[in-house]
C-alpha cells in the first residue's frame, strides 16, 4: 500500500493490523495446540505478512520499525506465552528469529545476491545493482564484488536499493558476497545477521 510521500506509513499499518488480528485468533486456540502445530500457524498467518515485500520498508523511520517489531514481540509471546513483564530478547534469540529491521536487511541482500549471481536475474535488476568498477586496477581483493554506491540527492534516494542497498551489500564479508550458490548465501547471512543483533561470537 503505497501513499504520496512513500513513507510506507500505510502499508506498515496494513501489516501490524493483520498481525494483530491474526495472533488474537492464534491466541484463542493454542492451549489446545502443540508448540509444532502453532508455530506453523504463527509462520503461515503472522510472520507471513511480516516479510511479505519487506524489502520496501528499507529505511523507513524508526517509530514504523517499531510498530512492526511489537508486533513481531507479541507473536513471540503468544508461541511461548511469554508474559509482558519479561523481556523479549532472549525469547527472539531461542526462536532463532531475526528482528524486523534485520529481517528487511536479509531481504535486500539476497535480492541483490540473486541479480549479480543468477544469470536469467531481470535486466532491470541488473542495472539496480551494477558492479563497481574501479578506474584503475586494485590489488585488495575485498573491492570485489563491489556494488556501485549511487550518490544521495534526496531522502527517497538515501533509501533506494542503489544507495542504501548497496552499502549494505558491500559491508557484507568478501566471502559472502563471491557466493553464487543462493541457498549457501541466505545461511551464512542470517548466520551474520543472527550473531551482530545478538552479539555472539
Amino acid at each position: 500500500t503505497l501513499d504520496a510521500t512513500l513513507s510506507m506509513d500505510k502499508q506498515v499499518s496494513t501489516v501490524v493490523r493483520r498481525m494483530h488480528f491474526n495472533i488474537r485468533r492464534i491466541s484463542k486456540v493454542k492451549y489446545h495446540l502443540t508448540q509444532e502445530a502453532c508455530a506453523k500457524a504463527i509462520n503461515a498467518t503472522v510472520l507471513s505478512h511480516l516479510d511479505y515485500h519487506n524489502g520496501l520498508l528499507l529505511g523507513v523511520s524508526d517509530q514504523a520499525m517499531h510498530r512492526l517489531q511489537v508486533a513481531q514481540n507479541n507473536a513471540a509471546r503468544c508461541l511461548t506465552r511469554t508474559p509482558y513483564k519479561q523481556h523479549i530478547s532472549p525469547v527472539l534469540q531461542h526462536l532463532h528469529w531475526l528482528p524486523v529491521k534485520q529481517r528487511v536487511v536479509f531481504k535486500v541482500l539476497t535480492t541483490i545476491q540473486k541479480s549479480l549471481h543468477t544469470p536469467t536475474a531481470p535486466v532491470y535488476m541488473r542495472e539496480l545493482c551494477p558492479v563497481y568498477r574501479p578506474k584503475r586496477t586494485l590489488r585488495s581483493s575485498s573491492d570485489q564484488w563491489k556494488l556501485a554506491v549511487k550518490k544521495a540527492s534526496n531522502k527517497y534516494v538515501a533509501r533506494s536499493l542503489r544507495t542504501h542497498g548497496a552499502q549494505l551489500w558491500n559491508e557484507l564479508p568478501l566471502e559472502i558476497r563471491e557466493l553464487e550458490s543462493h541457498l549457501a548465501f541466505r545461511k551464512n547471512l542470517k548466520t551474520l545477521l543472527f550473531r551482530r543483533e545478538y552479539s555472539l561470537s
